[in-house]
């Protein structure tokens, strides 16, 4: 395996140096297995920071999980920290009230795009999607989970299901100026990141994953649609076998063809997707590519249950991605996106795992149930999937 995986790790280092995607190697990360965990590490981070503490998030909700992280904050801001914060307000727009206390104790919390009456409609569509949360330049975690119960199995046992990462050492200075990038996109004052630490800590646990080379895909990086980009670069190198979870998988025409292409070289390819989702629509565009794909040999899983929220991929055992993107046009088109590209044997591992008991949970999808389904039904994915540009 160490030929094709040295093949597909060095075109995904040539593309990032053709197009300002920073890599660097000698991290240490550790998986966060659900958005409970995402969650207590990102509060984690907010007690144990002492000088700054970043974050961006999608949805900031009134809750309990909410009302948590926001005392969180407010205790950080007493204690010194420099808080700064950047909450996407479309997808927080029924918080208002919340973040408006947060601004008023003090905290820098900056909506993106926010929507007014002169909003113009061409950025309507254009949200910040990120999940991040960076405490002191030394420590951050990137993942799916927002702040809301939706993803805390302490407080909803219908929790979605999401994946994470915590992680320190060199590339803490790429996600930090990735953050700078996105705080001055959100009208924020610019800072100075002249300081931040370059070396890994000593390893907290034996949870964690030494010496992992990391590439952080931003769609803040240089360049139109860059994580759309590199996932085609991908899907063109990959050898034997990709493992994808996505919660939203509406692939344009063209990345529908790489799919199909590179299972036709013979790449064995599962695809676990949603079997319920909070996007009825997003669903029937999705099962529209079914045909298509199974055809070809794709075997695709449909979980059962919690709504799958994870996006996250393993290429040939030893390549993972995970952030915050789907596999469709919002993500790759039109939101602020944040994914990371790891080269670990290890890590791929554990996440193999952890999606092979997503996979036991869920049910298959083959040509003969597909064959099977009413022309009516067929023709309304159809007429979904055509709506792909906005979906």
């Amino acid at each position: 395996m160490s030929g094709p995986i040295q093949s597909l790790w060095r075109r995904l280092q040539a593309h990032g140096a053709r197009n300002s995607l920073p890599a660097s190697d000698g991290n240490a990360v550790q998986l966060l297995e659900s958005g409970c965990q995402i969650l207590e590490a990102s509060r984690n981070l907010i007690r144990g920071a002492t000088r700054t503490l970043h974050f961006e998030t999608y949805i900031w909700t009134d809750d309990q999980t909410g009302r948590e992280l926001l005392e969180l904050l407010k205790d950080a801001q007493t204690r010194g920290v420099q808080v700064r914060g950047i909450v996407d307000h479309f997808g927080s727009w029924a918080s208002e009230a919340l973040i408006q206390e947060a601004r008023k104790a003090g905290l820098n919390v900056r909506l993106y795009h926010p929507i007014r009456i002169r909003f113009p409609w061409r950025s309507w569509m254009r949200r910040n999607h990120r999940k991040l949360v960076i405490a002191d330049g030394r420590r951050a975690v990137v993942g799916s989970a927002n702040w809301a119960d939706d993803y805390n199995s302490e407080v909803n046992p219908n929790h979605y299901r999401d994946l994470g990462l915590e992680l320190m050492g060199p590339v803490m200075k790429d996600l930090s100026l990735d953050f700078a990038a996105s705080w001055t996109r959100a009208k924020g004052q610019p800072f100075s990141t002249e300081d931040l630490p370059a070396s890994t800590e000593e390893l907290p646990s034996q949870a964690w994953i030494p010496r992992v080379p990391i590439q952080v895909v931003s769609s803040l990086n240089r360049g139109r649609q860059p994580i759309r980009r590199h996932l085609l670069v991908v899907l063109r190198q990959v050898k034997q076998r990709a493992l994808v979870a996505s919660a939203y998988f509406v692939p344009d025409p063209q990345v529908l063809r790489a799919l199909t292409r590179m299972i036709r070289r013979g790449v064995e390819t599962d695809l676990i997707l949603p079997g319920t989702s909070d996007h009825p629509a997003v669903q029937a565009a999705s099962r529209a590519t079914f045909g298509r794909l199974l055809r070809v040999g794709a075997r695709i899983w449909e979980r059962q249950g919690r709504m799958l929220h994870t996006k996250a991929a393993v290429l040939d055992q030893e390549i993972v991605i995970l952030g915050s993107a789907n596999l469709d046009s919002l993500s790759f088109r039109r939101n602020l996106e944040l994914n990371l590209v790891l080269r670990s044997r290890t890590l791929a591992g554990i996440i193999e795992e952890t999606l092979e008991r997503d996979r036991s949970r869920s049910l298959p999808w083959d040509l003969e149930q597909w064959h099977a389904l009413p022309f009516w039904r067929k023709t309304l994915q159809r007429v979904f999937y055509a709506l792909w540009p906005w979906l």
